[in-house]
């Protein structure tokens, strides 16, 4: 599978499990927010996991290992301006390992 492709299958995981358990994580407010808002200005997105994971999980996570996916929604310039949360996700299907992080700041 080229990297593309690992990524979008990721991303797909990523946001199954957000919508999997959110209603166990965000509040009644934040979830009708989510609903309303999501379809017009929602995203999902790929970067390299962000630094304070490691100690998050307390484990070295390396790019190469981990994929950050976001879910939020974007503003005029298509970058996220709110975030319902960061998910950082195991590059390796052999561990479906994952972390959440819920409405970060």
């Amino acid at each position: 599978m080229d990297q593309q492709n690992e990524s979008d299958a990721l991303i797909d995981q990523a946001y199954e499990l957000f919508l999997e358990l959110a209603s166990d994580n965000l509040d009644e407010p934040t979830i009708a927010f989510f609903n309303q808002a999501f379809p017009e200005r929602g995203g999902l997105g790929e970067c390299e996991p962000e630094e304070d994971w490691e100690e998050e999980i307390q484990a070295q996570v390396l790019p190469e290992e981990w994929l950050e996916v976001r879910v939020g929604l974007l503003d005029d310039q298509q970058e996220f301006d709110y975030l319902f949360a960061r998910i950082l996700i195991n590059r390796d299907p052999e561990n479906p390992e994952c972390h959440i992080l819920w409405r970060p700041e």
